[in-house]
């Protein structure tokens, strides 16, 4: 058995806490043999003491002979300092700071090491080293400078970020205006016209709707990257890639080559495919499989015409084209050689899931195969890039429309948390991952076993010496076209749950352990982009928070999260105006049942069919349910809300209405909160969810569709009554 304080010592090294406080504020001790398989995912050799005590003492040395980390953030308004390491006998006098500014300008700085207090001291192999901050030029304009740090004997080169003081607010919103809006799952929206899923062309037809009602946003799932050629991929928060898009929202028929496309046309036009989009329309749920295969048809036809018409042709359509590429750079090229091997490797192994699927030689996208196919299918390629420039068109015409609509914000996009180990970003930079973890939540009060995602976390080192290089093309890509971004998960820029992977003993998500994140530096780095493009930001951060992500977002601007089904204080909910101000408020989201089915009790009924409760706990979440119901009846008529003839003294909770719906989001967005989002299934009185956490096969997650189609919803008359109750209760 290894020595526990040797484990502890390593784990201490590279951010694996001993404790935290739980969901209910109590503290837990993380069993120290859990950190072994976590440790062995980041690369330690975890096989004796000896092997530990050694990689214990290589890390203890290379923190202390590392002159200047990789990266370093400074926040405006703070002390602007970086942190110097170096052997005490060897401290020199004076250090000249280079700094190569982003626009090329270089600023010169002579920091005096003489006056520099000692932070802190180490010692390595008999020798003191120490640790000393030095300032730098608090002139310096935001933005990624190049740093060179050079004395007498010393030489070292870093990067230096110098991140806002909080992140973009509109101007109305600083002055503390509240807004409404509406959540949507993309693909559920129905529509007259869209192939049986929505689509971007929805997506612009919802915000000009809600924004003639007085909506300052529509807020959409995860549109990030899955997997054309496999369509049953479907779940949002499993992409393939976070820098690019799901390119089956694209609308083929508002892409400026289907006027041309006479085989585009003639495709779409065939009685086969005309009877399967009448079908696919009027389906329950979304059917990929059909849906998908149908729109990469014509989407083909479109780049063979786009191909004749423009590339080589010196127009404007080339122009743009190129110079999306141009910008979007190794990482689109990476990318959409991903996407031709899938397809390849797809069509010969349909179990083929992803790149660990594929013969070992084409594990790297810089190895001699995968070069060899790059060449012989340039052409494919291009499609690929074509789609992604195509969706970039669709969803910045979706954000104009917003914005032309009187839309404050216009759509906000969803940053999931992770990415599918299979995908994209993993193959294309495997070394920023820890394969052998994954993701997700310890045990609390909904979830005793903890919650294993499945997604493979970053490496916290690695990120670091890629100088946060990818974290800031994540952030960049998914501020694109949007003017709100929200973080799931936001926890995770502190510190993400790793869960044991592969064959160990005690496998499992109640058997890991945290891992600390850079969570100023990342902040730093959401502050930056964030002003930069304009774009307004919140986080999740429900369930298990640290006081460090408390803490942290409300100076940052950095918008935080409220759930109402979640404020329940004995026989009452939270009053409004104690609701937290810099906040998103919901009443429910995708991993809760709808408001009807949670007042109907309908995640307890599939809690139970799927096994998940027993007769006992059934009947206790029964029980506690009521006396949620109860507790809601009993907040609205502290309010004043009640809706007429309901008795707040009766012995049972009324029968669910569309009345109760309305009254509960008066509720929300009569709160504190600046920002409100009301669901359009709620409003449609569905009681379906979109997803049950824990299950695959056994819920069709991700595929419920809306009940009412967008020309319908407008033009119900009860709907535009509420949005116009809404606009009041933010207004009041």
């Amino acid at each position: 058995m290894l020595d526990h304080q040797l484990i502890d010592r390593l784990g201490e090294l590279c951010g694996m806490p001993c404790s935290y406080l739980d969901w209910a504020g109590e503290p837990v001790t993380i069993e120290t043999e859990f950190k072994v398989p976590l440790l062995s995912a980041m690369g330690f050799d975890m096989s004796s003491d000896l092997t530990v005590a050694a990689a214990i003492k290589a890390a203890h040395a290379l923190k202390w002979q590392t002159l200047l980390k990789p990266v370093t953030v400074v926040h405006q308004q703070k002390t602007l300092a970086l942190e110097l390491r170096f052997e005490s006998a060897k401290r020199p006098d004076a250090l000249e700071l280079t700094i190569t500014l982003e626009n090329g300008d270089i600023v010169t700085h002579q920091a005096d090491l003489t006056l520099a207090a000692v932070k802190d001291t180490g010692t390595v192999e008999g020798h003191e080293y120490i640790l000393v901050e030095v300032c730098v030029p608090e002139y310096l304009p935001l933005g990624y400078h190049a740093l060179t740090v050079s004395g007498k004997g010393i030489s070292a080169e870093s990067t230096l970020i110098v991140a806002p003081e909080v992140c973009f607010e509109p101007e109305s919103m600083r002055q503390g205006k509240k807004i409404w809006g509406s959540g949507v799952q993309l693909y559920s929206v129905r529509s007259e016209r869209n192939w049986g899923m929505g689509d971007m062309t929805d997506l612009g037809t919802l915000a000009q709707g809600l924004g003639s009602q007085g909506a300052d946003f529509v807020g959409l799932n995860p549109i990030h990257a899955l997997y054309p050629s496999n369509p049953l991929h479907c779940s949002p928060y499993s992409p393939s890639s976070r820098l690019f898009d799901n390119i089956t929202y694209l609308d083929p028929e508002q892409v400026a080559e289907f006027a041309e496309s006479a085989e585009a046309k003639a495709i779409l036009a065939k009685p086969e495919n005309q009877q399967l989009l009448a079908e696919l329309r009027a389906t329950e749920f979304v059917e990929y499989d059909r849906v998908v295969p149908l729109k990469m048809q014509v989407l083909e036809a479109l780049y063979a015409t786009f191909s004749g018409l423009h590339l080589g042709k010196g127009t404007a359509r080339e122009t743009s084209y190129k110079t999306f590429c141009a910008e979007r750079g190794t990482k689109l090229d990476q990318f959409a050689l991903f996407e031709a091997l899938f397809e390849h490797f797809r069509k010969n192994d349909i179990n083929s899931w992803g790149w660990r699927c594929w013969p070992e030689e084409y594990h790297s996208p810089d190895s001699k195969a995968v070069q060899s196919f790059a060449k012989k299918h340039q052409k494919r390629l291009g499609f690929f890039k074509y789609l992604q420039w195509l969706m970039d068109l669709q969803m910045r015409v979706a954000q104009q429309q917003a914005k032309e609509a009187g839309m404050l914000v216009g759509v906000y996009r969803d940053l999931a948390v992770g990415v599918d180990s299979n995908g994209a970003d993993v193959w294309a930079d495997p070394d920023l991952y820890v394969l052998d973890a994954s993701t997700g939540a310890p045990p609390d009060g909904l979830g005793p076993l903890g919650q294993d995602w499945g997604l493979p976390p970053f490496n916290p080192v690695t990120l670091q010496e890629k100088r946060y290089q990818p974290f800031i093309e994540m952030i960049r890509s998914n501020m694109r076209n949007c003017g709100a971004l929200r973080i799931d998960h936001a926890m995770g820029l502190f510190r993400l749950w790793w869960c044991p992977n592969g064959d160990v003993e005690n496998k499992g998500a109640k058997y890991g352990c945290y891992v600390h994140y850079p969570l100023q530096d990342l902040i730093g780095i959401i502050k930056l982009e964030s002003q930069r493009q304009q774009c307004l930001v919140f986080g999740e951060d429900l369930g298990t928070v640290p006081q460090e992500i408390t803490d942290s977002l409300p100076p940052a601007r950095f918008y935080s999260s409220v759930m109402a089904v979640f404020e329940q204080e004995d026989d009452l909910y939270v009053m409004p105006e104690e609701f937290k101000e810099k906040a998103l408020a919901v009443i429910v989201c995708h991993d809760t049942p709808t408001l009807r089915g949670w007042w109907e009790e309908k995640d307890i009924d599939y809690a139970f069919s799927l096994g998940f409760f027993s007769e006992e706990r059934t009947a206790v979440e029964r029980d506690k349910r009521e006396i949620s119901r109860k507790a809601v009846i009993n907040t609205l008529a502290k309010m004043g809300e009640l809706p007429h003839g309901i008795d707040p003294h009766a012995e049972h909770s009324p029968a669910y209405s569309r009345e109760l719906m309305e009254r509960f989001s008066y509720y929300l967005v009569l709160s504190r909160s600046q920002i409100a989002a009301l669901q359009l299934e709620d409003c449609m009185m569905i009681d379906t969810p979109v997803n049950i956490p824990g299950t695959s096969s056994e819920y069709p997650n991700w595929k419920r569709r809306l009940t009412v189609s967008l020309e319908q919803f407008f033009e119900i008359e009860e709907n535009l009554r509420f949005f116009q109750n809404l606009n009041g209760c933010r207004k009041a």
